[in-house]
């Protein structure tokens, strides 16, 4: 069954983009309206959720659910409301603004998390670009825990080489505790967009992990900025 219709949802001006690391991690407060949470909250409850499954391999433990739609619409809708924000991007941003249609929400009840991991350049099928931002708006307020954290200095290495620690992308470091380098926590603040990098250059992406949730429910919706 399909979702229903997404919300519509309006370009705010002069909201700062905040660096939180350097060509890594970025940061835009109110993104959303607290009418706009409200709706596109409620439009979650329309999406059909997987349960967690048991990971593979060198996978990382995700015990959250996930729902995932492909929608060049709300990729469209996404792509206006932040689209002021690509050009203040380091490393600098110069290609034609796209958003992958690739629409994920993530359900993060209390108790759950996502073990740390990379995230992996991605190939559009429709415009045979990689992803290279991955695009984080959180939707709950009354959270406690479930940031996303971020441990410095445990680069990915550019998306083919050796990572710290010998991790391989897309998969789980072996750790549960994520390891190397200093830690930035991420708050999930409601309306809160976040950018962060896992592009193919400037050191590919930082090993991040969602911290468990201590009570509330997550939820997070996500798209790709494509290269």
């Amino acid at each position: 069954m399909a979702p229903p219709p997404f919300p519509s949802l309006k370009p705010k001006a002069n909201l700062p983009l905040t660096t939180i690391l350097p060509s890594q991690i970025y940061v835009v407060d109110d993104f959303l309206s607290p009418s706009e949470l409200k709706a596109v909250r409620s439009w979650t409850d329309g999406v059909m959720m997987e349960e967690p499954k048991k990971p593979g391999k060198g996978e990382a433990e995700r015990t959250a659910r996930r729902g995932a739609l492909d929608s060049p619409d709300i990729a469209a809708v996404l792509l206006r409301m932040l689209e002021p924000y690509l050009p203040q991007l380091s490393p600098k941003y110069t290609a034609a603004p796209a958003l992958s249609p690739n629409i994920r929400v993530y359900h993060y009840p209390t108790g759950t998390y996502f073990r740390s991991h990379y995230d992996s350049p991605t190939l559009d099928a429709r415009t045979r670009r990689l992803s290279c931002w991955t695009v984080l708006v959180y939707l709950s307020s009354d959270v406690k825990g479930g940031g996303t954290s971020f441990y410095t200095g445990t680069y990915d290495i550019g998306g083919g080489a050796k990572r710290k620690g010998g991790a391989k992308k897309g998969k789980s470091d072996g750790s549960d505790t994520g390891g190397g380098g200093g830690k930035v926590t991420v708050e999930p603040k409601a309306g809160r967009l976040l950018f962060h990098w896992h592009g193919m250059s400037g050191g590919g992406c930082l090993r991040h992990e969602g911290d468990e949730v201590i009570s509330g429910d997550k939820w997070v919706l996500r798209t790709d900025v494509l290269a």
